[in-house]
């Protein structure tokens, strides 16, 4: 059985506020990179964009990350940005929830070969069962739960739905 967290109208308040929250940290940077890990990262990355955009005239550059999330070492992390659009860049790194903070942890690790100028993190649920030491910089709702409950955020086009199973 599930239940619904957050409608695509609470959803989009949420990610609204995280842009904004970006672009108040971020206001001397003349470039921020989002990099959102697939899939449902990187629609919310897109999402966030969006709003970006739309509250101001920062130059932003949007990419994919994929990477094996149960088996992280087992296959590289798989990018479609050029290493030299991170040079001297604020990257933003982007999921959907964070369970134990192995996957960004994993990601992050990628990402520590370039010359990047600063990294933060961005999730839209955070469970609170950190397991690495990856703290996110901008959460949308941070959720109490047990490990047994599992949360799912749908995206479909521009909607948006978290879910507790």
């Amino acid at each position: 059985m599930s239940s619904q967290i957050l409608d695509s109208h609470k959803a989009h308040q949420k990610l609204q506020r995280i842009a904004l929250e970006i672009l108040e940290r971020n206001s001397d940077e003349e470039v921020l990179v989002l990099a959102g890990i697939q899939s449902s990262g990187f629609a919310i990355a897109e999402i966030i964009a969006g709003y970006l955009n739309q509250f101001s005239g920062k130059n932003l550059n949007v990419f994919s990350v994929q990477l094996n999330k149960q088996k992280p070492l087992d296959q590289p992390v798989q990018t479609d940005i050029n290493p030299d659009q991170l040079k001297n860049a604020t990257l933003i790194l982007i999921d959907d929830v964070q369970n134990s903070g192995r996957t960004l942890a994993y990601a992050l690790r990628h990402f520590l070969q370039y010359p990047v100028h600063a990294v933060q993190t961005c999730v839209l649920i955070d469970r609170r069962h950190n397991f690495f030491p990856v703290k996110a910089d901008y959460i949308g709702l941070s959720l109490s739960t047990t490990l047994q409950e599992h949360v799912q955020v749908e995206v479909n086009g521009t909607e948006v739905t978290v879910l507790l199973q």
